[in-house]
């Protein structure tokens, strides 16, 4: 039987975790902005969010009764897709927040409202489609150079999870289609209490790959019929975030370590 279970490595993060508490005691950067409680709140917001891709993940694939499809099927999608662009944004936040207690000008102003209203990806990626260009945030290629490299080599994958999450936010459902599965666990329709009917049992069946569209903001008038060759699945998506969480863990532990120095590097013996 097939896993759709999604496996979040997250090591590097609790490094992360553990350099940042450093870095705010008094005897190096100290914590007068509560710079701390954005950062590990940001990042708290961000390990919600993977339980909450994880956990969805799992339901639109999984074998249980599922009385309102496609209703059901949607609710997961968007919710996967919530947790998706909320991860990022969870993440900048936390990554803003470390940043400014070093180049306090050179981020967002954390004791500000209305800079962290306008904390974004974008504040790493850049708009190089902008009239003009925008380049990321200058504190980010100070300090978090290897992410920002890392999220621009991705912004395919980052921008269609953004894509995806404000259309089925703000316009419209996003589900499509895709195949379902065909292997049930022995006596599931028996016990659910679906007749012996291929077409009945066809409605109850869970997903196993979900097609994804493509240009979901221009008009469904002028969409062109989507080729094969261009199918996105969430599950691949899915994956590659999985990938992507994992690779930037990796990338913003090296970047502070190489580029936050700290006046006193461990916690003092007691």
């Amino acid at each position: 039987m097939a896993d759709f279970n999604l496996q979040f490595d997250t090591l590097a993060f609790t490094s992360l975790d553990e350099f940042a508490l450093l870095a705010c005691q008094s005897y190096n950067y100290g914590n007068a902005t509560d710079w701390f409680g954005n950062f590990r709140g940001g990042l708290y917001g961000f390990y919600a969010r993977q339980l909450g891709v994880a956990t969805h993940y799992h339901q639109v694939h999984a074998w249980v009764p599922r009385p309102r499809f496609p209703t059901e099927t949607e609710y997961h999608l968007s919710s996967i897709f919530f947790n998706l662009d909320s991860s990022l944004e969870c993440l900048t936040f936390a990554f803003n927040a470390l940043g400014s207690a070093v180049r306090p000008g050179e981020f967002r102003d954390v004791t500000d409202s209305k800079a962290l209203k306008r904390i974004t990806p974008k504040d790493i990626l850049g708009e190089p489609n902008a009239t003009p260009p925008r380049e990321p945030l200058s504190g980010y290629k100070a300090i978090f150079p290897s992410v920002v490299a890392l999220w621009q080599a991705r912004v395919t994958l980052i921008e269609r999870i953004i894509e995806q999450h404000d259309v089925s936010k703000h316009r419209s459902t996003i589900f499509t289609g895709g195949q379902t599965r065909a292997d049930p666990p022995a006596g599931f329709y028996e016990l659910a209490g679906v007749p012996d009917d291929p077409l009945r049992r066809a409605i109850f069946a869970p997903m196993a790959e979900i097609i994804l569209k493509n240009d979901l903001k221009a008009p469904r008038v002028s969409r062109p019929v989507q080729a094969l060759s261009d199918t996105i699945l969430l599950e691949t998506v899915a994956t590659e975030f999985v990938t992507l969480v994992r690779d930037t863990g990796v990338a913003v532990l090296a970047d502070v370590e190489a580029n936050i120095p700290l006046a006193v590097k461990s916690f003092p013996q007691t």
